[in-house]
């Protein structure tokens, strides 16, 4: 059976490679065939074959609560990694903002304890 720490990881990558490629690919049989591919590429990233995934996701499927317990993972990992990638982008931008004239305006404490 896969680790726990694993099948989070696996599964988060799933989901998020799942979402692109919806995005891209209209069609349904391209859209699977691209998705079993990166799927493959996935299991072989945390070097898990096939056979073992399927084994222990089918173990979740037969055991809900797990399963609850594991997507709560899933969800809070894929959460960070949005936020991550948010603030990443976020400071590219300010980074390559052309024309800019001056830095964000960030409050002083004197600022901060007249809005308390």
């Amino acid at each position: 059976m896969v680790p726990q720490e694993k099948m989070v990881q696996i599964l988060a990558d799933v989901h998020t490679a799942e979402a692109q490629i919806e995005q891209r690919i209209n069609y349904p049989d391209t859209a699977m065939m691209a998705f079993n591919a990166e799927q493959a590429k996935i299991l072989k990233k945390y070097g898990v074959q096939q056979n073992a995934f399927r084994e222990t996701y089918n173990y979740y499927i037969r055991n809900l609560a797990e399963m609850d317990k594991l997507y709560e993972i899933i969800v809070d990992t894929l959460t960070v990694r949005e936020s991550k990638m948010n603030a990443k982008a976020g400071i590219e931008n300010l980074e390559t903002d052309e024309g800019r004239q001056e830095d964000p305006y960030i409050p002083d404490e004197s600022e901060l304890e007249m809005q308390n």
